[in-house]
């Protein structure tokens, strides 16, 4: 310490080791503490992302077992569907309608499936094809249809390529689009 008079006073080399020592001591003690915080900030960040990573890893492998089902309930589907306009082609106007009806209830019965594997937009795509078949049925037993059942085909490809679009934008979505949410 300065005195008054200008004149440092002699210092004790045992106090000067003893502040010495405590400051060092301080300085390391903060420097502990800093190291650990971070050390355990960074654990905490490392198990937060494992966390994160673990339920991403659980959601892609959800993705992945639903697909498949999926996948084929859609395909099937799809080729009943084929099958139905292929055989507008037929030229016996007599059996095709028992050939139609036939093909019909495979659609149906392929529907099942689609709505218990589909989301929404794909079910209700079905759904929308299937009605027009059974339209289509309809006007076909009573004779709604003039001329030849193949130039109505139309009718049928459109609502048919329209569940194929929805049904490859339902196996393509990962898991990031909103889901729809319904109101009561």
């Amino acid at each position: 310490m300065i005195g008054l008079t200008g004149e440092n006073p002699p210092v004790d080399a045992g106090v000067a080791a003893v502040v010495g020592a405590a400051i060092g001591g301080g300085l390391a003690g903060l420097t502990a503490v800093g190291t650990s915080w971070f050390g355990l900030r960074t654990t905490h960040l490392q198990v937060k992302f494992s966390e994160s990573e673990a339920a991403r890893q659980r959601r892609f492998e959800s993705l992945q077992e639903r697909r498949g089902p999926r996948s084929a309930a859609y395909a099937d589907f799809i080729a009943a569907g084929q099958e139905l306009i292929d055989s507008l082609y037929g030229r016996q106007p007599q059996d095709f309608l028992l050939q139609f009806e036939a093909l019909q209830a495979n659609v149906r019965k392929r529907r099942s499936n689609v709505a218990i594997a589909g989301p929404d937009a794909v079910v209700a795509a079905a759904g929308v094809f299937a009605d027009e078949v059974r339209v289509f049925r309809n006007e076909l037993a009573h004779g709604g249809i003039t001329g030849h059942p193949f130039n109505q085909k139309h009718r049928l490809e459109r609502p048919l390529d329209a569940f194929a679009k929805a049904a490859r934008t339902a196996l393509e979505d990962e898991g990031h689009q909103t889901p729809h949410r319904r109101t009561a």
